[in-house]
């Protein structure tokens, strides 16, 4: 005499681990892939705002005589660049800056800005454009992020 078998109704315990395993090792791979994605996608961003800073430096320079400071570039450009928080312009998490303090008469001829993104307490990508409008990455090799760097006042020493 024959056993009989019944037909079989759902997945076995091994089919649905095996389903979870496959799964969770996909997420593992595109996860990270993802999250590289959207750094590059935001380090795009800001390396495209610097190239629309620099032309409207070159343009602020054509009508006023000089190259201009972030905050009048910032007004020069209808507010496109993000808040201004005293020398410096913040935007989607990124800081623009200009190296060394620019004065009048510097800004007749040279600029320098920096686009720095911080993250706990790392500097972890930064950019450079200046008027010659070649966009440069500012890279550590071997060391990690810089630490971002402490402001000092003038007749106060550096902690």
């Amino acid at each position: 005499m024959r056993p009989t078998f019944r037909s079989q109704q759902g997945f076995s315990l091994i089919e649905l681990l095996m389903a979870a395993v496959i799964v969770s090792m996909l997420a593992a791979i595109a996860i990270p892939s993802l999250l590289g994605s959207k750094e590059a996608a935001e380090s795009t961003a800001a390396m495209a705002a610097l190239r629309a800073m620099h032309t409207n430096q070159i343009i602020h320079r054509t009508t006023q005589g000089r190259f201009a400071r972030l905050s009048e570039l910032n007004n020069f450009s209808g507010n496109i660049f993000g808040s201004v928080n005293g020398t410096t312009l913040s935007q989607k998490g990124w800081t623009y800056l200009m190296s060394p303090t620019p004065t009048n008469v510097s800004l007749r001829s040279q600029y320098q800005i920096f686009a720095y993104k911080i993250k706990q307490g790392r500097v972890v990508s930064a950019y450079s454009v200046a008027q010659d409008g070649t966009i440069i990455s500012i890279v550590t090799t071997g060391t990690g992020p810089l630490p971002v760097p402490t402001p000092t006042v003038p007749g106060n020493p550096a902690p």
